[in-house]
């Protein structure tokens, strides 16, 4: 019997108490995006907070954000956009930034459909995509099925395929995933931004890490990495090289997160794409983001 009950403190109270213990979520969505300065549509899966700035007779870029970063971090591509007489439009993935934690599965046609009715709810019919990291998965994802809507496609380091990266599969571990998602996976994705502090305004820095103290984002980012929201987008780079759309590629060959074989493979199925190699891993354009953007809007025109 005393087995037994030393048994199930090792495998069930313990982990039980720590998973409580480690709780980070302390508010609620609405309160975190008061005073955000985005405005507010209420899309098919919950609400989107976006900004949609410069004139509204220019050319539209719209930005699409990572995995972790929400919009806040494209400031200074934002700024470069307008000062070189572009409307830009970003906004916030479901379960990032200020956006709604969505309540289900999360799937990589979710993130596509918020894009779709976001440009639907701005009025743009003819728009230039820049993607980052995942934001370049759902940037691919979309362009593959709307390739007549679109004129220009930009990808940062473009995430391609991560099935088989071994701090994801955590939250696949049975009866313990949730555990090891709070104790490990959130951890593990506050602590990748260290070494980057320094280049990080404290307004980015106090967001970035506030997101994951508003509920259901830990949720959120288990069911992200449970589903098919990572996964393989090569297909989509085959639909939309057939359809000769112009395109640019931006990723650093020594990129710790993003395979960049997998990107070349990727550039592959372009016709033609103009493609800028750099170093300094995946956050390669840390400190010098207003330069990244204007290299991206000098290779447009």
């Amino acid at each position: 019997m005393k087995k037994i009950i030393f048994l199930l403190s090792i495998f069930i109270v313990i982990p039980a108490c720590l998973y409580f213990a480690l709780d980070r979520e302390s508010i609620d969505i609405d309160e975190f995006r008061l005073n955000s300065g985005y405005q507010e549509v209420k899309l098919s899966d919950g609400i989107t907070s976006y900004k949609d700035v410069g004139d509204k007779s220019n050319k539209v870029i719209v930005l699409v954000h990572g995995a972790t970063f929400g919009s806040l971090a494209y400031e200074e591509y934002i700024n470069v956009f307008v000062e070189n007489e572009y409307r830009v439009i970003t906004y916030d993935q479901y379960g990032r930034g200020y956006s709604d934690r969505v309540h289900g599965d999360v799937s990589i046609e979710i993130m596509e459909k918020q894009l779709k009715e976001l440009i639907k709810h701005c009025e743009v019919e003819d728009v230039i995509l820049y993607g980052v990291s995942f934001g370049a998965a759902v940037v691919a994802k979309y362009a593959a099925n709307n390739p007549e809507n679109i004129s220009f496609i930009g990808y940062q380091v473009p995430l391609i395929n991560s099935a088989n990266i071994l701090l994801l599969s955590i939250v696949k571990v049975p009866f313990y995933g949730d555990l090891l998602t709070r104790g490990f996976l959130v951890p593990g994705v506050l602590k990748r931004i260290e070494e980057y502090e320094d280049l990080m305004s404290t307004k980015l820095l106090d967001h970035y890490i506030g997101q994951f103290n508003v509920k259901g984002t830990e949720k959120f980012f288990k069911k992200f990495f449970l589903g098919n929201a990572t996964g393989n987008r090569l297909k989509d780079h085959s639909a939309i090289g057939s359809k000769s759309i112009p395109s640019y590629f931006a990723y650093a060959e020594d990129d710790d997160e993003i395979d960049s074989k997998l990107v070349e493979e990727a550039i592959k199925k372009y016709q033609n794409p103009i493609v800028k190699k750099y170093s300094g891993g995946h956050f390669f354009s840390s400190g010098i983001e207003s330069e990244i953007a204007q290299e991206f809007i000098d290779n447009i025109n």
